[in-house]
């Protein structure tokens, strides 16, 4: 076992307990159990996510009060006993925190994230709004030297764009929507390029996050304030829809825009959770044919997004907006919410 140097044994951490509010108290340094990392958070985002934990607005497996924060860069300060030679104290790691029991059926298939006692570090367990933190070594994934902080912290982010769609085929010659401009959204416009897309267009209300979009590779926009996206997306596809939607908002309508405007046999990839149940015409889906998947998480997605920042195919720029110290945890949250001075995605720095 590697020993820490962390001086004092309290720091502050952002806590939320669901009820409208999210808070700063005093917690102790934890000592990695065996099997656990003690890591020193380098950056950590702010997730839409973490937005609704506050409001109350958990997954089933969500665990009150919480430490908030799962979309991390740590570096490792101290290895429990039990942890493997794939660590080490000083390595760079990027953290994907499902905690899974590796024996019930979904984990047996490979969907750790559907365990049957699944928990989630930021969820259910205290998160990254704080700068020490122990963890399952087996959540921890070390990052090479030409990734970056922010690019690390957004490895989660990225990897559920990714893993949503890679659940659907896509061809050079295809057409592509994007519905919602936010960080998802805009790493699903540069992981439509990478994968050969030539014709990708991007919906939004903002028109600084669709600016944004062309400026990663989106070839049309359109602004649903101004314009029928549906009306514009069959316009613009010659009456014939686009061949893969991709949602990405999470609000409003946008599950009717992706079956109303996909052309026959494509496919509609949602990644957004909306909270609440949607009215949708399920006619386009029987009468075109529609191959209708969701995605949820970066599972299995973490070493290919990681080699997707390491190429070049995915970029931070024009996602990440914003960084925040931690104690100004109060008005990056604000931020945030509010969507002021532009910010898409913002980053805490402990």
């Amino acid at each position: 076992m590697s020993g820490s140097n962390t001086g004092n044994r309290t720091q502050q951490a952002v806590v939320t307990d669901g009820t409208g509010s999210a808070w700063m108290e005093d917690r102790e340094i934890p000592e990695p159990e065996p099997g656990e990392v003690l890591v020193r958070v380098r950056a950590v985002g702010i997730c839409g996510s973490d937005i609704g934990l506050i409001e109350g607005e958990g997954p089933p497996w969500t665990d009150y009060p919480v430490v908030l924060g799962h979309e991390v860069c740590a570096e490792v300060v101290e290895l429990g006993a039990d942890v493997d030679g794939e660590l080490s104290v000083g390595d760079r790691v990027a953290l994907h925190g499902f905690l899974y029991c590796g024996t019930c059926a979904p984990c047996r298939d490979g969907r750790y994230y559907q365990c049957d006692d699944v928990r989630e570090v930021g969820f259910s367990l205290d998160g990254g709004y704080r700068e020490y933190a122990t963890w399952p070594a087996y959540t921890l994934t070390p990052i090479p030297d030409d990734v970056t902080d922010l690019e690390a912290c957004q490895i989660d982010s990225a990897g559920c764009t990714l893993h949503a769609m890679k659940r659907a085929s896509t061809s050079f010659d295809d057409t592509a929507a994007v519905l919602g401009p936010g960080a998802l959204g805009l790493f699903g416009v540069q992981l439509l390029r990478a994968q050969g897309v030539r014709d990708i267009v991007l919906t939004g209300t903002r028109d600084e996050r669709l600016e944004a979009g062309e400026r990663l590779g989106a070839d049309y926009t359109i602004n649903v304030r101004e314009e029928d996206p549906v009306e514009t997306l069959l316009e613009y596809t010659d009456g014939r829809g686009v061949d893969i939607c991709v949602e990405a908002a999470g609000a409003g309508d946008v599950v009717d825009t992706c079956l109303q405007s996909t052309a026959k046999q494509g496919t509609v990839v949602l990644t957004g959770v909306f909270g609440q149940r949607k009215e949708i015409d399920p006619d386009p889906i029987v009468l075109n044919e529609l191959t209708v998947v969701g995605g949820v998480t970066s599972a299995n997605a973490t070493q290919e997004t990681i080699e997707l920042f390491r190429r070049g195919d995915l970029t931070v720029d024009n996602v990440v907006t914003h960084e925040f110290d931690l104690a100004d945890y109060e008005e990056a949250l604000e931020t945030v919410r509010e969507r002021r001075d532009g910010v898409n995605k913002a980053v805490l720095r402990p």
